[in-house]
């Protein structure tokens, strides 16, 4: 069974929080929806499951903003080469009022600008959301299967 490839993580940012993002330094985050690109060369499955937990050692950027931000769903795309997430953000920023919020985040590892988006003008509706990444092509539709930990 395939466990690699990308992702993207909803998040709700209920109120506007101030927040330490490792060595990136110290961010002012504005309420709304923001939108994370991450990948996975292997342990893909297990890694959306470590960003479903609150309680865990802070590692990677998103894990800085997760503390204050409630996971709304993910997206995945299996067998997406790493460089997919990248790929996305640029798909992501052509949505309205799209912007990186902060330089670098989580592009530690390639020539970036972020692959965090954030989203004001975008409600907290996962049915919103849903429609928003059908106009993403990095992948077959069927490779893209969506959780949800609502009710």
């Amino acid at each position: 069974m395939v466990n690699k490839g990308v992702y993207v993580l909803w998040l709700h940012l209920p109120h506007t929080a101030a927040v330490t993002v490792g060595k990136l330094g110290t961010y002012v985050f504005p309420p709304g929806v923001y939108a994370y690109a991450g990948s996975a060369q292997r342990n893909l499955r297990q890694r959306i499951a470590r960003h479903w937990r609150l309680d865990k050692k802070l590692h990677w950027h998103i894990d800085y903003l997760r503390v204050e931000a409630e996971l709304l769903g993910a997206v995945l795309l299996f067998n997406e080469e790493k460089e997919g997430e990248c790929r996305f953000v640029q798909k992501l920023l052509h949505l309205p009022e799209a912007c990186l919020p902060v330089p670098g985040f989580g592009a530690s590892d390639c020539g970036c600008g972020g692959h965090l988006v954030y989203l004001p003008s975008l409600p907290p509706d996962l049915v919103s959301l849903g429609d928003a990444i059908h106009d993403i092509e990095l992948g077959p539709a069927e490779s893209l299967a969506f959780f949800y930990a609502g009710d």
